[in-house]
């Protein structure tokens, strides 16, 4: 099921390759290393689709898709339970 992310989520992707999320309700940041840039970037540009975004990270990186949707919702839920 696609969820888009909060609308008080601001993303930035840094000239060091991080991916930094900022969010305006709570004032928490996250940096993510280029592995969650890569994953947001694809969630970004499938539409929020896990599993659109497992296949093209997994095309890219020659890699089952299976595993690469693991390692996304596994980021996606952490996200979601320190947002709660």
């Amino acid at each position: 099921m696609a969820r888009r992310p909060d609308h008080e989520l601001t993303a930035s992707v840094r000239p060091d390759g991080y991916l930094e999320l900022f969010s305006r309700r709570t004032g928490k940041r996250h940096r993510c290393g280029p592995r969650g840039t890569t994953m947001w970037l694809a969630l970004q540009r499938s539409d929020w689709q896990p599993e659109s975004a497992a296949e093209e990270i997994a095309a890219r990186l020659g890699v089952d898709p299976d595993s690469i949707r693991c390692d996304i919702d596994a980021w996606v839920s952490h996200f979601r339970e320190t947002a709660e």
